[in-house]
């Protein structure tokens, strides 16, 4: 096996927009993806991730993120170059996301991996499934965009995206 890399989708597909890491990653998981690579649905995150991020080379994180941007748009950071928002009221385990997860390992001085970060930004994220026409639009140039980082030379335009 290769150097193992983590495409991690975060997110909860019943919260409209939301659900754009779970949708990755499923749409990944239906093509070939490069030797050493694992795409895996962390669902809505929380301290857990903290768990899921340990053990491999490097991880690509992708989720909706309110960025101010127009909807659908994707922008790339990392921990190091953009500080995330932490929640001020502390962590909590249901609540806690992948900035509460960051804090944490810095707190314990557990170290992470080298990451990348996908945030898209949502139309909407509200009770209910699907991704809005402008977050499902920005999908086909998404995955190319995370199988490049990736190193993945067999990027394809695959026909079951849905």
């Amino acid at each position: 096996m290769d150097t193992p890399i983590l495409i991690l989708g975060l997110g909860n597909p019943l919260r409209g927009d939301d659900g754009v890491g779970p949708q990755i990653v499923d749409l990944l998981n239906r093509q070939a993806l490069p030797p050493g690579v694992t795409a895996l649905d962390g669902g809505a995150g929380g301290i857990g991730l903290l768990h899921t991020l340990e053990g491999w080379e490097r991880v690509v994180v992708v989720d909706a993120a309110d960025v101010g941007r127009a909807p659908g748009e994707v922008v790339r950071f990392t921990p190091e170059r953009v500080r995330l928002a932490e929640q001020a009221e502390g962590v909590s385990i249901h609540a806690a996301g992948l900035a509460d997860a960051l804090a944490m390992a810095r707190a314990l001085d557990r170290p992470l991996p080298p990451m990348v970060i996908f945030g898209v930004q949502p139309e909407r994220i509200g009770w209910g499934e699907g991704l809005s026409p402008a977050v499902a639009a920005a999908l086909p140039d998404l995955i190319q965009a995370i199988l490049r980082e990736v190193g993945g030379d067999n990027a394809q335009d695959s026909d079951n995206r849905r």
